[in-house]
């Protein structure tokens, strides 16, 4: 584990999020139910990465929120 390696967690999503060595970068895993998935950030520091997770987190909600039931497709 990287000393740089960071943890939190969103809407009872976790992330894992470190210093991306050479490429002045930050990349970590968001740790959706369905599918994890990496995500990957250009420049900024830690609270730049999570406020981007912080985002696909709520498009990942508002997604669910829109998908039709199964009782109302019938």
């Amino acid at each position: 584990m990287s000393p740089d390696q960071q943890f939190g967690e969103y809407r009872g999503i976790k992330f894992t999020h470190e210093y991306n060595g050479g490429a002045d970068s930050r990349s970590g895993i968001i740790h959706f139910p369905d599918d994890p998935r990496r995500h990957i950030v250009a420049a900024g520091g830690p609270s730049r990465w999570e406020e981007e997770a912080r985002n696909l987190i709520d498009h990942y909600f508002r997604e669910i929120d829109v998908e039709p039931d199964d009782d109302s497709e019938a």
